[in-house]
């Protein structure tokens, strides 16, 4: 079993989905985050669910979760997954990672 260990940059990602979302829909907010952070703890148990980075053109090493419209960028170190980034699928993410 792993450790999910969130950056800096994706507490923001998900702070700012947050904000996004709560701007029309507050209570819809609440639901999504802690949808996709259930989502996120998949990894737990299946840490390579996601594709690699290398097949996106990322020139990183990381792997990729996708959920709905979020693009979810992650990286296993040892017993531990470390989300990088969470980045919507509109985005040109790749600069961003």
């Amino acid at each position: 079993m792993h450790n999910i260990k969130y950056t800096a940059l994706a507490k923001e990602d998900l702070f700012n989905i947050f904000e996004i979302i709560s701007q029309d829909k507050p209570t819809v907010a609440v639901e999504y985050i802690n949808k996709l952070e259930i989502y996120i703890e998949l990894l737990e148990s299946n840490p390579k669910m996601g594709v690699e980075c290398e097949n996106k053109n990322i020139k990183e090493d990381c792997r990729i979760l996708i959920y709905e419209n979020y693009l979810i960028f992650y990286r296993i170190i040892e017993s531990d997954i470390h989300i990088l980034r969470l980045i919507n699928s509109k985005m040109n993410y790749q600069d961003r990672i």
